[in-house]
């Protein structure tokens, strides 16, 4: 062994053993009991056993409110409401709307101080008024318009003179459609025109629901059906569907109906106190994406459904737009409701002497 050499220390050593022997064991980290982990599974599955329990009542009472299918169920649609764009002021009282086949004129018939149909332009501006013909001690009344979607001819249904009156396109008097037949005499309310010139008027000449109906008229007066005798109850609106069905607005049953090819009436949307249910119904369209709206004179707003497949297929509620009031955007026992095929809603806004447009 050299000099410069250290030997070791076995006295470091063995210090250093003493201590790790003198030290606590380390215990390993002990696995959960099985029992608790069991325990901590059974309450997750009971959790989510919880809540699917939770939302099937949730479901359950929906329905029972609303007797809906569960696809209408709030949230589930992906249609869109229109916003309020615009009005067309200068008429008073008005109740009923149309558009021409172009879009161009808009009608509103006004039932103020002096009753006859304005004529707006597609920006509001005034531009014509037709006026029922001179008749001596003959009170009138327009309350419902409609066009015919192949000539432009435009139709008023006077309810107090009890006639239907026919102007061109240009606003020009041209006749007194006068029912053929049987019917001797009517009181028009809702007005619709099919593309072959067949006229449809929801007459309520009687003082009995039991009487009233849809009569359904050829070009030249003549009477070739009678639909809805004695399930109706002052039917406003009508609209021609594409199949030749006809959908009402039954308004005093608080509902809107289809009346197929056999005449058999069938409810759509009925009265009630739920989402999309209805109060007082009057204006009705639908227009050329399928969405039906309904004007709910009572509520002051106007509801949106779109429709299916048949006729008869349950619509299925969107939503409403318009609440009671003056403001833009809002409306006082509105009636009346048009639309055009520029995604344009117009809405006879009675009490407050204007028709609001809205539009997506």
């Amino acid at each position: 062994m050299t000099e410069n050499q250290t030997l070791p220390d076995p006295g470091g050593d063995l210090l250093e053993l003493l201590d790790d022997m003198s030290a606590p064991p380390k215990s390993p980290t002990p696995a959960p009991p099985v029992d608790e982990a069991r325990r901590k599974r059974r309450r997750i599955i009971l959790a989510i056993l919880v809540a699917l329990l939770a939302l099937l009542v949730g479901l359950f009472t929906w329905y029972l409110f609303n007797r809906k299918p569960l696809s209408e169920l709030p949230g589930l649609s992906e249609a869109r409401l229109p916003s309020y764009k615009t009005s067309f002021y200068d008429v008073a009282k008005p109740l009923g709307v149309a558009v021409s086949p172009d879009g161009s004129r808009i009608y509103a018939t006004q039932s103020g101080a002096t009753p006859s149909t304005i004529v707006f332009d597609r920006d509001g501006a005034r531009i014509g008024q037709l006026t029922p013909p001179a008749t001596p001690k003959t009170f009138h009344v327009p309350v419902y318009v409609a066009v015919n979607p192949t000539t432009g001819d435009v139709y008023v249904g006077d309810r107090a003179a009890g006639k239907v009156y026919v102007y061109d396109d240009s606003g020009a008097y041209r006749s007194t459609f006068q029912p053929k037949g049987d019917v001797k005499a009517i009181s028009p309310l809702g007005l619709a025109v099919g593309p072959d010139g067949t006229l449809y008027v929801a007459d309520v000449l009687s003082a009995k629901p039991a009487d009233h109906r849809i009569l359904v008229l050829a070009p030249d007066g003549t009477v070739k059906r009678v639909l809805g005798k004695g399930q109706l109850n002052y039917p406003n609106a009508i609209v021609v569907g594409k199949q030749g069905e006809l959908y009402v607005s039954d308004s005093n049953n608080g509902r809107v109906v289809v009346i197929d090819s056999t005449g058999k009436v069938s409810t759509l949307v009925a009265r009630g106190v739920g989402d999309g249910d209805l109060g007082l119904p009057r204006g009705l369209a639908i227009d050329d994406e399928g969405r039906m709206l309904v004007v709910d004179t009572t509520d002051h707003m106007v509801r949106l459904f779109t429709t299916g497949s048949s006729p008869t297929d349950h619509p299925g509620y969107v939503g409403s737009f318009g609440d009671e009031g003056h403001d833009d955007g809002k409306f006082t026992f509105p009636n009346g409701l048009a639309t055009d095929t520029r995604g344009r809603v117009y809405v006879a806004d009675r009490e407050n002497n204007r028709v609001e447009v809205w539009g997506y």
